[in-house]
């Protein structure tokens, strides 16, 4: 590995928070379908900043429903976005409440 690329651990540590983020912004978003369609590029680009590899476990069930949201938006589905954005808002709210009980956890 050369000087200047970072480690594994160090891409991951950076790109588990911009999932993180984007998803929560997702999910607060008040709007309807079209006024998220921005912040879901968003999170779109975090996802696919993974690439092959696997999100932290704590995170799977966040992430897909992410990218069932996603779905919904590539479609246009606005009652299926709903649903799926509050399913979302569900898998980040357990996220958050385990890092509420153990502030040590990662992420």
């Amino acid at each position: 590995m050369s000087a200047n690329r970072p480690s594994a651990d160090v891409v991951l540590s950076e790109l588990v928070p911009r999932v993180v983020i984007a998803a929560t912004a997702v999910a607060m978003c008040l709007g309807g379908l079209v006024e998220c369609v921005e912040l879901s590029r968003h999170l779109k680009l975090a996802l696919c900043a993974f690439a092959d590899r696997a999100l932290p476990s704590d995170l799977s069930e966040a992430a897909e429903a992410a990218c069932d949201l996603l779905d919904a938006v590539r479609d246009g589905n606005v009652p299926v976005f709903d649903h799926r954005r509050d399913r979302l808002g569900r898998a980040l709210a357990r996220y958050w409440a385990a890092r509420a009980r153990d502030p040590t956890v990662g992420g």
